[in-house]
């Protein structure tokens, strides 16, 4: 199942605005534009101008996107499987608050489907980057990003704080600081973990959120990974992690992250260091938008469901995607 995101009209106003402050700035014609995700970022296509627009808000926005532009800028002068931006648009659009980057649209066929087995190919190909750019990416750290999120979520103030308060009272039915409590805790034991962990594979340039959401196909029928957010230097089981915790907390096939195994030529579950990936994973997935939940009930209620079951240690709950 994967929920479709509804915003509140405070919110859907608060994004156009925004837009339309980026699309002024960068010359671009925002008419049509369609909003066609929104969790971490917000991501507007606009046909008529042939771009996407990726929208970025908070403390962090302006150092992260300048990183995500100046990656991608360096995966296309490698030629790597992944998504270009815009011609003339190397550099990150700051506007209105907010930090973005506008890239080449790729027009997707409404029955294209994609499989884990398709990441198989870009990953291998951004794994073999070891050494080669020309600029030091930041180490792989899932503690530290959840840490962040929820150091994030304790600075709200006003109506945003009591909105996510209140959230947490009435929809998991346990008080926000009693969460964020355990959430540090779960970091604790997983950074603990971390450190003893014995790896499988060699250190590379990682995607850092490979998941078939990511995959687009090219014009020239090539399949690409899109989001670069979250590129660095880690452990490449790293980018194997999602589909098999995909099987495990989403209903998936097994036999999909199976043939992602074989092509790749690694099966992560099999792994010394899978059950700590695993509980990197679930940290990520029930903190990433937790301090950004007005106006964005669909959102809120995905993520209380995930949270209850984590709470209460249970592993046979299956969760549902954001769109």
């Amino acid at each position: 199942m994967v929920v479709a995101t509804t915003l509140s009209s405070s919110e859907r106003t608060r994004l156009e605005s925004a837009l339309a402050a980026v699309c002024k700035q960068a010359g671009v014609d925002s008419t049509g534009a369609e909003l066609v995700r929104y969790t971490m970022n917000a991501v507007y296509r606009i046909h008529g101008a042939g771009v996407v627009v990726r929208m970025a808000s908070g403390p962090n926005a302006m150092t992260l996107v300048s990183r995500v532009a100046q990656v991608a800028a360096a995966f296309a002068d490698f030629d790597l499987p992944t998504t270009r931006l815009a011609p003339n648009m190397r550099q990150p659009i700051h506007a209105d608050g907010w930090s973005a980057t506008i890239w080449v649209l790729l027009p997707q066929s409404p029955g294209d489907r994609f499989e884990p087995v398709d990441l198989a190919a870009p990953l291998r190909a951004i794994h073999g980057v070891v050494g080669k750019l020309p600029f030091e990416l930041p180490a792989w750290d899932p503690i530290g990003k959840v840490r962040g999120h929820l150091a994030e979520v304790e600075a709200l103030d006003g109506t945003e704080r009591d909105h996510v308060h209140d959230w947490a009272d009435s929809q998991i039915g346990t008080p926000l600081k009693k969460i964020v409590d355990r959430l540090r805790q779960e970091c604790d034991k997983l950074a603990g973990a971390l450190s003893t962990v014995e790896w499988t594979l060699p250190p590379s340039v990682i995607h850092g959120d490979a998941h078939t959401g990511n995959l687009l196909r090219a014009r020239d029928g090539q399949i690409v990974l899109c989001d670069l957010d979250s590129v660095g230097n880690g452990p490449p089981e790293w980018d194997l992690t999602p589909a098999a915790h995909g099987a495990l907390r989403f209903g998936d096939d097994p036999a999909r992250q199976a043939a992602l195994a074989r092509a790749y030529g690694l099966d992560v579950t099999t792994c010394p260091a899978w059950d700590v990936l695993r509980q990197g994973r679930e940290l990520q997935l029930v903190t990433s938008v937790i301090a950004n939940l007005p106006g964005r009930p669909d959102v809120a209620d995905t993520l209380a469901h995930r949270l209850r079951s984590m709470l209460a240690n249970d592993r046979s709950a299956v969760w549902h995607r954001y769109t």
